[in-house]
């Protein structure tokens, strides 16, 4: 496997008609190599593949794309309009089963494709969603599909605690605009490389690296690709971190 690292930027959601069903939605990632450097201004492919079921079973769609990173690493696509198409991307019903997205990706702009990481897709459908819950739920960047990266406010300043063992964690205690929501978000690192003002986001990506079972991993990010792995269960605010997904 190719050492690569794909940071999971945004999902949204453009409807192209007015039924319930979604014909497309957009795609966005920053690829960094295993080193950290940005893939940047770069041909790159993609073979999208959707399941149902759970995140190693049937395949009901799939799709490849090749587009060109920006200069910061970017790549957009629009899931639903690519090629070599297998299955009907408008005949999936979203509110028949649990679906997840498969995501695999080859930086040279071929078909040798590296698995990145599979992420489930929440369905909320189109017509029981409030016309203004844009309005409503303006930290949620992902509202129509998916929930998988949380807006948690801009970065005003952090504390560390340093691991009384060798072998034990150093635990940073973020502060942010949204603390009153969130608390100190506590994540795993030595030195916080966030800038006061970035905007932070909490993302989750879903991982089956054994083909049998998966589990969810969550980071805290800002938009320049610095990230660190917040802990399971949140210490100020005594709550796994997954209950803020749900």
């Amino acid at each position: 496997m190719k050492g690569l690292v794909l940071f999971l930027a945004v999902f949204s959601l453009c409807l192209t008609t007015t039924g319930q069903e979604p014909e497309n939605f957009s795609y966005q990632t920053i690829v960094h190599t295993s080193a950290g450097k940005v893939v940047a201004s770069g041909n790159v492919s993609f073979r999208i593949s959707i399941l149902s079921g759970n995140a190693f079973d049937t395949v009901v769609y799939s799709e490849k794309h090749r587009v060109e990173t920006n200069q910061m690493g970017l790549a957009s696509i629009t899931i639903g309009s690519g090629t070599d198409k297998t299955g009907i991307f408008p005949g999936i019903y979203w509110g028949a089963d649990k679906y997840f997205l498969k995501v695999e990706l080859d930086t040279k702009g071929g078909s040798d494709y590296t698995d990145i990481g599979t992420t489930q897709i929440m369905i909320l459908p189109y017509t029981l969603r409030p016309k203004n819950s844009e309005k409503i739920s303006p930290n949620v960047t992902e509202n129509r599909l998916l929930i998988s990266r949380k807006y948690v406010g801009k970065f005003l300043d952090y504390r560390q605690t340093i691991s009384k063992t060798e072998l034990g964690p150093n635990i940073l205690w973020i502060k942010t605009s949204m603390e009153n929501e969130f608390g100190k978000i506590s994540a795993y690192g030595k030195k916080c490389e966030f800038l006061i003002g970035d905007k932070l986001y909490l993302k989750r990506t879903y991982y089956n690296p054994g083909g049998i079972s998966g589990y969810w991993t969550y980071q805290i990010e800002n938009d320049s690709s610095v990230f660190y792995r917040v802990t399971d269960f949140q210490h100020d605010r005594k709550v796994p971190v997954e209950t803020w997904f749900k």
